[in-house]
């Protein structure tokens, strides 16, 4: 087995698990124990992505929508809002 922390750097190696991490396991813990649990978080929802939006982020794709949109956001989108 490789041992990836060889290939960190010490700064790297004293970083914490995120805390959302934490909360994630602490909510898989309880979902196994039999709790009915709505996953929100971290921008995983638990239910299938609509069809209507699968089919425009393809498009948006297709047309070289593939980065980060600038900090002020999209001018098209904020002037139809």
């Amino acid at each position: 087995m490789v041992d990836v922390n060889k290939h960190l750097s010490e700064r790297s190696r004293r970083l914490r698990q995120s805390a959302f991490a934490d909360f994630f396991a602490e909510a898989v813990e309880m979902e196994r124990s039999g709790e009915d649990i709505i996953h929100l978080h971290v921008g995983e929802p638990d239910l299938p992505t609509p069809p209507h939006i699968v089919e425009a982020a393809s498009k948006a794709m297709d047309e070289g929508y593939t980065h980060y949109t600038p900090p002020g956001g999209i001018l098209e989108l904020r002037e139809a809002i």
